[in-house]
C-alpha cells in the first residue's frame, strides 16, 4: 500500500489535510461471481423486498433514440438471468426502487415500471432534458434524476416532473444518493472533451434540500469522471467511468480499492456486496464489500 499525503493547500482549502491511498483490497482480488451477458450496462439496482436485481442496457450509441435499449433481471447470486425482461426503451440509464417500483432515467424521459409485471405503468418526459442519467428516491417518495449533458437535476414529485437544480449550479451531473436528509451528486467534471474525458476532474457534492446549495465534500473533490455512488457502512464507494477505479471516501482519506477497465458504470450495493456494470465489457461483476 502506497499513501501520499497532500502538502499543497488549494484556495479553497478542501484538500487540506486530506490522504490519498492507492491499495490493492484483498476483497476486490477475485470476484464473487461474473455474468457477460448484456448490452453496454449501465445501472444496477438490487430490489430490497425479492432476491432481483435489475441491470439497464443502453443497446446502442449512450444518446440514441432507437427503441433497443431493455433492463434485465438477475438473481443476486448470479445464477438466474432473464435478460430481456423489459424491452422497447431507448438508451436507459439510471435505476431505483422506491415504493415497490423500478424507476428508470431514459434520455428525455422518466419511466415508472411496475416489478410485479415488468410493465411501464407511467412516463414523465422532459423535452429540454438532454441525458437523464442516475436516480435516486428520497424519503417522502420524491424521485430525483440528473442531466449529465444537459446539467441540472429533475424532481417527481405528487405528479409533477420538474427541474429543482438548474444547469448554471451544475453543468454535468451524473451518480445521484440521497442519505441523511441532503442529496449527494457525483459530477463528471467541466469542458467535456470529444472522447468524454475533461479538462476539469469531477467532483462529489452535498444539497441541502432547504436552499439548494452546493457544498464539495473534501475527499471527492476534483476526484475523476464520476458514475454511481453507493454508501457501505461508514464509507461512500464512488465509480470512475473513464479511469474504471473503484475508490472509497471514509472519515478524511480517500482510496482507491479498485482499477479496472474504462467503463465501470453506476454501481450498486446491498449488504456486503457491490454490483458492477462494467458498461464496455459488457457485463455485471460482484465484489465482496470490506
Amino acid at each position: 500500500m502506497q499513501t501520499i499525503r497532500i502538502s499543497q493547500i488549494i484556495s479553497t482549502g478542501l484538500l487540506a489535510g486530506i490522504s490519498l491511498t492507492a491499495s490493492a483490497d484483498n476483497h476486490f482480488q477475485t470476484p464473487l461471481w461474473q455474468l457477460q451477458a448484456f448490452d453496454q450496462p449501465e445501472s444496477v439496482v438490487a430490489d430490497p423486498d425479492s432476491p432481483w436485481l435489475y441491470v439497464s442496457n443502453i443497446n446502442g450509441a449512450p444518446t440514441e433514440l432507437n427503441g433497443k435499449g431493455y433492463i434485465s433481471r438477475v438473481s443476486k447470486q448470479g445464477k438466474q438471468l432473464t435478460r430481456h425482461w423489459l424491452t422497447g426503451l431507448d438508451a436507459p440509464k439510471g435505476l431505483t426502487i422506491s415504493d415497490g417500483k423500478l424507476y428508470a432515467a431514459d434520455m428525455q424521459s422518466l419511466h415508472v415500471i411496475s416489478l410485479s409485471t415488468g410493465s411501464v405503468l407511467q412516463s414523465y418526459t422532459q423535452a429540454d432534458a438532454k441525458m437523464l442519467n442516475d436516480v435516486t428516491a428520497g424519503p417522502d417518495g420524491s424521485i430525483y434524476v440528473s442531466d449529465m449533458l444537459g446539467g441540472g437535476v429533475y424532481r417527481l414529485k405528487d405528479g409533477q416532473f420538474s427541474l429543482w437544480i438548474t444547469p448554471d449550479k451544475i453543468s454535468h451531473p451524473n451518480g445521484l444518493l440521497w442519505e441523511n436528509n441532503q442529496l449527494l451528486i457525483a459530477s463528471w467534471g467541466t469542458e467535456i472533451q470529444p472522447d468524454f474525458t475533461t479538462k476539469v476532474p469531477g467532483s462529489l457534492y452535498r444539497v441541502n434540500p432547504a436552499d439548494k446549495t452546493l457544498r464539495p465534500v473534501s475527499t471527492g473533490y476534483e476526484l475523476g469522471n464520476l458514475d454511481g455512488v453507493i454508501r457501505h457502512n461508514n464509507a461512500l464507494y464512488i465509480s470512475d467511468w473513464i479511469s474504471g477505479e473503484l475508490y472509497r471516501l471514509e472519515d478524511n482519506q480517500r482510496e482507491r480499492m479498485l482499477r479496472s477497465t474504462p467503463g465501470l458504470a453506476d454501481i450498486g450495493a446491498e449488504g456486503d456486496t457491490l454490483y458492477a456494470p462494467m458498461m464496455m465489457d459488457n457485463s455485471l461483476i460482484a465484489w465482496q464489500l470490506p
